[in-house]
């Protein structure tokens, strides 16, 4: 069995509607890097791993997840944590990788992501890069809003590059800096992107070059969602308070 270069973990709960799509996408990408047909695709044959960290799903997750274990060696595990920044932890703890991405359950891969995750890290020597994001709903609002969290990025400021949806270490940072702060519900990777920002900012990228496909439900489902979540968000970087939320509620329903 080939040592792990890279491991994918995904952490999840309740997300039957996209889970699939998402582990689905990581698998091409995987596919394609590994130079192998998907259809074809074994994990443990290859470098790469993809863990998923089920934080106590009552839904179909859990039955999703269980046929890509058997068809391409996916591993899902199973945490009951409560907060996303355990569920994060505990999939980089079940994972072997020298490169961690920590992809969302809503965010879907390009076909080149692990390619370039790899060539990030192992070609020019990134100790944590964060991807750019576009949404996977249509309409002005959502296109507005993932082109406004791009342009905040791009600030001198390390606390307005929050958000992991995708993002990635190397395993060296994240046990230096890391792990997820799980006290924080909100903005729990501040202290392994700040310290990339403020201690080793040569090897730290914003790569806008490669772009996965977020959901936008969180603001779409709910009244004045998008201006709710940017006044928690300008809350979260000035107030440490605001960053104890538990997870977010709102879902879609399967299917959607």
């Amino acid at each position: 069995m080939p040592e792990p270069r890279l491991s994918f973990v995904i952490p999840a709960r309740n997300e039957e509607a996209l889970i699939g799509e998402v582990v689905e996408a990581i698998l091409a990408s995987v596919a394609r890097a590994a130079g192998v047909p998907r259809d074809a695709l074994w994990l443990p044959d290859t470098a790469f791993e993809v863990v998923v960290s089920d934080d106590g799903s009552d839904d179909a997750t859990p039955d999703i997840l269980a046929r890509f274990a058997a068809s391409a060696g996916v591993r899902a595990v199973r945490c009951a944590s409560g907060s996303c920044a355990a569920a994060r932890n505990a999939g980089a703890a079940a994972s072997a990788g020298r490169v961690l991405c920590f992809v969302d359950a809503d965010t879907v891969v390009p076909p080149d992501a692990a390619a370039r995750v790899l060539a990030l890290h192992e070609g020019e020597g990134r100790c944590l890069v964060l991807y750019r994001l576009a949404s996977r709903e249509p309409g002005v609002r959502a296109w507005l809003w993932w082109s406004f969290w791009g342009l905040a990025r791009r600030l001198p400021l390390a606390r307005a590059k929050s958000m992991p949806a995708f993002m990635s270490c190397d395993r060296a940072h994240f046990e230096r800096y890391g792990p997820f702060d799980e006290a924080w519900m909100i903005a729990e990777e501040w202290r392994l992107t700040a310290a990339a920002y403020r201690h080793h900012p040569e090897r730290f990228r914003y790569d806008r070059t490669l772009t996965a496909r977020t959901s936008s439900r969180r603001m779409e489902l709910r009244p004045f969602g998008y201006a709710r979540t940017f006044v928690k968000w300008v809350f979260v970087v000035l107030f440490a308070w605001a960053r104890t939320d538990a997870y977010d509620g709102v879902r879609h329903a399967a299917g959607d």
